[in-house]
């Protein structure tokens, strides 16, 4: 009894000392593991200077290079980058940032960038400042290989909520751009925020050479006033996504929507080719004096898509508002000389972005009151029978990867790393159960 006892010692001291350390590791080394990378993906713009209801820039962190020898290579997909400054005059130009992108012969490089200054803390000054990026592209010679100019939506003159900017470059081969790399160049501009560093997300995709496509769907653009009203099925207010990355996913149908001033919240909807997006929002319930809002549609290569909208004054007299897409999504729109047919070509989600915007300094308080709306989003008509597999672009991942069931409730980066952690300490637990049962036998054959 005494030599089994003996020899139970050292077994029972290793496993206690196995489930000292399997434990540690529960209690210790998850936290800490967790907690490094979540640091390092920390958002460019404190938390103490973003409002929840802000717009919270989202995507995979990188840094871009001063120049094109330092830029820094990027993948399809979103990512998350840190612009310095803004212009120092009127007119200049702020921070500039370079990133590369290996392409093939045929292929284009399709880039968005979205920059958001915080709310102002006292309503919207009397002087505009401005705040917009410019997108251009480069060969590693420097030469230029952009296909026309950038577009921005969103209140550039003000900086007031998201600016979303997006460029196309040119096809590269033997009769267009050279090389095996595309440089993207970012530059920030206008007097905002010019001495505060913002978050700007980059979105990157690739066209394929011979997508497909042929003729414009329609010849004339479809005039359309919105969606036909339908009831929500709930009155409790939906919770919006803060970002592109985080936009909330939709069904067709109604859904309440609660905005105070300075307020950005994006929902996602997928429209194919064949159908055609509609909308309608009607106010249940406003202040006196509530000011604009604005609703703006974009693709997945987060480009502008033509569905009316813009930015609207709220009133009582007229509460109700609708648009819709002057065309049936259809690859074969890129070749349209209609700029609204023609920016109703890429299939797949659609974003919505609603934002209300900053009342003036010293306006009555009372209309800092939040809005009420029913906002109803309609997808027609049937998908195509040649509709194009997959997403056309190579877009890499355009979500944050969020949702309300994630790992121990964490969602996008920081789930990712709870579950490489578990999936770590259960690696660990094996180990040691089969160095112990490797003890147990060598202490039964003696």
């Amino acid at each position: 009894m005494t030599r089994r006892a003996d020899h139970r010692g050292p077994l029972s001291a290793l496993l206690a000392a196995s489930l000292v350390l399997v434990g540690g590791s529960l209690l210790v080394g998850g936290p800490v593991l967790v907690a490094a990378p979540t640091a390092a993906l920390a958002d460019p713009t404190p938390d103490a200077e973003l409002p929840a209801y802000a717009y919270a820039a989202d995507g995979e962190q990188v840094e871009g290079g001063g120049s094109l020898a330092q830029a820094v290579a990027v993948a399809p997909g979103i990512h998350l980058d840190s612009f310095a400054q803004g212009a120092q005059e009127e007119f200049g130009d702020g921070t500039t940032k370079y990133y590369r992108v290996t392409v093939e012969d045929g292929q284009r490089v399709r880039t968005a960038a979205t920059i958001a200054a915080p709310p102002y803390p006292d309503g919207l000054p009397e002087g505009y400042e401005g705040l917009d990026l410019r997108i251009s592209y480069l060969t590693a010679g420097g030469d230029s290989c952009d296909d026309g100019g950038a577009s921005s939506s969103g209140a550039t003159m003000t900086g007031d909520g998201p600016i979303t900017t997006s460029a196309i470059s040119g096809a590269v081969g033997p009769d267009g751009c050279t090389g095996t790399e595309l440089f993207v160049q970012v530059t920030r501009t206008g007097l905002r925020a010019a001495d505060e560093p913002l978050p700007v997300e980059i979105q990157v995709a690739i066209q394929p050479s011979g997508i497909g496509g042929g003729s414009p769907s329609v010849d004339e653009e479809i005039e359309d006033d919105g969606a036909s009203p339908v009831a929500p099925t709930t009155d409790e207010p939906i919770e919006l996504g803060r970002s592109f990355a985080s936009a909330t996913p939709l069904e067709p149908g109604s859904y309440v929507v609660e905005l105070v001033p300075g307020e950005s919240g994006l929902v996602r909807i997928p429209v194919q080719e064949g159908q055609r997006l509609r909308w309608r929002t009607e106010i249940t319930s406003q202040p006196e004096g509530a000011g604009e809002l604005s609703l703006l549609a974009f693709n997945a290569a987060r480009e502008t898509v033509t569905v009316g909208g813009g930015s609207w004054q709220l009133s009582d007299y007229d509460s109700i508002v609708g648009g819709g897409m002057p065309a049936p999504v259809d690859r074969g729109n890129r070749s349209s000389e209609l700029s609204g047919v023609q920016s109703a070509w890429l299939p797949g989600t659609h974003t919505i972005q609603l934002h209300r915007l900053q009342r003036a300094a010293g306006a009555d308080p009372a209309g800092d009151e939040p809005v009420t709306l029913i906002l109803t989003l309609e997808v027609e008509g049937d998908v195509a029978a040649d509709a194009a597999d997959g997403t056309v672009l190579e877009l890499g991942d355009t979500t944050s990867g969020s949702s309300p069931g994630g790992f121990l409730g964490l969602d996008g980066a920081l789930g990712r790393v709870a579950l490489f952690v578990a999936a770590g300490l259960l690696t660990l637990m094996a180990a040691v159960t089969g160095v112990a049962a490797v003890l147990v036998l060598r202490l039964r054959r003696r």
